[in-house]
């Protein structure tokens, strides 16, 4: 590119995109041009998840957050099975199984490490499989197959800091978590002290051709529910 076509910006190097961020790129595009989304923020409770945390993590020291809300999750998306659907050459097609797909951030690019039929696994055996495929996923090793195939994904942008955000939808999924950072906040509790409690931040962005206000509200109460009896959701 000619300097003088740049209006004075210099140019330190011009490059081809890499593969993987021609492949985002052209996944984003797609999901933003054929995919009507919405994005609510909202707080939940979680002490009782964090409590159960690490209780589990002494059993399995590969439990994590990520692996707790991996379960929590597969066991919302089969009580509601519309969150767990996607709309396909004009049809709506509800999935049997529960495939939860885990953001991992790499150099090259945000890619997906996918838990097959996570609601028929209790949180050890997903904490296991997720801690090895997200080694392999690093290492640039993992098979495609088990990178494909989610009907939702969670996305942990809490590690950054970062209390919500509006994430893209990875089509042809219909909903995808934003894991909020999880903070120790002042609240007014039942008989009106205050008290301490940990709180996360979530946004839900949703195909809003499927899934409106109404039934973000009833995602909401099913995910609230789980994170006050967490263990009862852990498949053990």
């Amino acid at each position: 590119m000619e300097e003088q076509n740049n209006y004075g910006r210099r140019i330190k190097k011009t490059e081809r995109l890499k593969s993987t961020r021609r492949y985002i790129n052209d996944l984003m595009l797609d999901s933003l041009r054929n995919y009507p989304q919405a994005s609510p923020y909202f707080e939940l409770e979680t002490d009782a998840l964090m409590q159960l945390k690490n209780e589990l993590k002494a059993q399995n020291p590969n439990v994590t957050v990520t692996s707790l809300y991996v379960k929590i999750m597969a066991s919302v998306l089969e009580a509601y099975p519309l969150l767990n659907s996607a709309v396909i050459d004009g049809k709506l097609v509800t999935y049997e199984s529960c495939n939860v797909g885990v953001g991992v951030g790499l150099e090259s690019g945000i890619m997906t490490v996918v838990i097959k039929e996570a609601q028929s696994k209790n949180i050890f055996e997903i904490s296991d499989e997720l801690k090895k495929k997200t080694a392999l996923i690093k290492k640039g090793e993992l098979p495609m197959e088990d990178m494909l195939g989610s009907t939702f994904t969670i996305s942990s942008i809490g590690v950054q800091g970062i209390r919500y955000s509006t994430v893209i939808l990875n089509p042809p999924e219909t909903g995808m978590l934003a894991l909020g950072v999880t903070e120790k906040r002042p609240v007014v509790l039942e008989d009106d002290t205050i008290g301490i409690r940990q709180i996360t931040g979530f946004g839900l962005t949703h195909n809003h051709a499927l899934i409106d206000g109404y039934h973000i509200g009833v995602i909401i109460a099913l995910m609230r529910e789980r994170l006050k009896n967490p263990r009862d959701y852990m498949g053990l």
